[in-house]
């Protein structure tokens, strides 16, 4: 989320300088008209004064609005947030509704009768009070997040639990999910797990909801978005990719990146079939002469060092998901086999270099990595490296 500061002002403010707009504005419609016609035309000038004094309280409404003067927050996407009521898929029902309006005043007119006429005026009514009246409990609706996990995978959904202040419609936006009913009284909060599936890594400290109300009736939907903070924030680690080949590591000395074996050291302990990334000089020509299959030394090497990874993320976004998507898996399985890794990643506040504790813990320091800051040295080259050189 982008925030911006809010506005200053407040609603009464903003309805006392709306109502001096309207009543000088009507005033003064009033004055020049009585003044261009004579008094005769008082009338006239009370009804032009009556425009001026709606159109004056209507716009001094509108450019002293805190949201007019500042920038609302936004979503990841660009797409600024609607803390706003508004309604929903609008264009259906009030057509709906004009549609059966004007027929039924068809009826009325062709027919006469009084009852006709009664229930036209109960319709009406009807059909209005659905149209408006669902935006004041979706205008009072609000929630709040009494329960939520640490941590979380992309493209796997969790649960949170909103309380809410009345019966609404919860639609998660940020991330995305599916819509969940605030049931229960009519009055008094009520608890509902709200379902959100994130589709890439990320550390969320708040979530965004649409709330929404068609109370009465169910004719048309009011909706507002709000923004909702988390107890403690949570980490979205990122989704396991493919893995790269076991004790890779990536030579930036030629330009673009090769995976190769690294050197081993050591006595040797036998031989083994060549697989790709081995050091040429770690064939063995005679047992490959013999077998007729390209044969390499097998060196015995240290276990005990952990493995450590340098990670230097790319500033696409794109690419730096599938980047610690490879990195998640990769590190997840020398975690697996009980290697210890020590893995290094910039965050917000700098570079991160220490070990990881399991797979939750690798998660975290994913979710958290971030691109290096311009200008910043490669790290020095180690046993496993992602990443473009700097």
């Amino acid at each position: 989320m982008t925030h911006h500061p809010a506005g200053r002002g407040s609603t009464g403010w903003r309805t006392v300088n709306a109502a001096v707009a309207g009543v000088v504005g009507g005033a003064g419609g009033v004055a020049v008209v009585r003044a261009i016609a004579g008094p005769g035309q008082v009338r006239i000038g009370v009804l032009i004064g009556s425009g001026a004094l709606v159109a004056g309280m209507a716009a001094s409404w509108a450019l002293s609005s805190p949201r007019r003067r500042t920038a609302r927050p936004r979503l990841p996407g660009g797409r600024p947030l609607r803390a706003r009521v508004h309604p929903v898929a609008w264009f259906g029902p009030v057509a709906g509704s004009v549609v059966a309006m004007l027929a039924w005043a068809g009826v009325a007119h062709s027919s006469g009768s009084g009852w006709v006429q009664a229930v036209g005026a109960l319709l009406a009514a009807v059909l209005f009070s659905g149209i408006v009246l669902p935006m004041v409990p979706a205008r009072r609706g609000s929630v709040h997040c009494s329960a939520s996990p640490a941590d979380a995978h992309a493209g796997r959904p969790f649960e949170i639990t909103l309380v809410a202040n009345g019966p609404l419609r919860v639609r998660p936006r940020f991330p995305p999910g599916p819509p969940a009913r605030a049931e229960g009284p009519v009055h008094g909060p009520r608890s509902v797990e709200v379902t959100f599936n994130p589709d890439r890594r990320a550390v969320l400290e708040t979530v965004v909801v649409e709330l929404g109300s068609c109370a009465p009736f169910g004719i048309l939907w009011w909706a507002k978005e709000v923004e909702v903070s988390l107890p403690r924030p949570l980490h979205v680690a990122p989704r396991s990719g493919e893995p790269g080949p076991a004790h890779a590591l990536a030579d930036h000395t030629h330009g673009d990146a090769w995976l190769r074996r690294p050197a081993e050291s050591g006595e040797p302990r036998g031989v083994r079939p060549y697989q790709p990334g081995d050091a040429r000089r770690s064939v063995h020509w005679p047992a490959s002469a013999h077998t007729g299959t390209l044969m390499v030394r097998e060196y015995e090497r240290q276990t005990d060092d952990p493995v450590v990874v340098e990670v230097t993320l790319s500033g696409d976004p794109v690419e730096a998901e599938t980047e610690t998507e490879q990195v998640m898996a990769t590190v997840g399985r020398y975690l697996r086999t009980g290697r210890a890794v020590v893995l290094g990643t910039d965050e917000v506040g700098g570079r991160s270099r220490r070990l990881v504790r399991d797979r939750v813990d690798l998660g975290r320091r994913l979710a958290r990595a971030v691109p290096p800051p311009p200008g910043r040295a490669p790290p020095a080259p180690t046993d496993l490296r992602w990443g473009k050189r700097s």
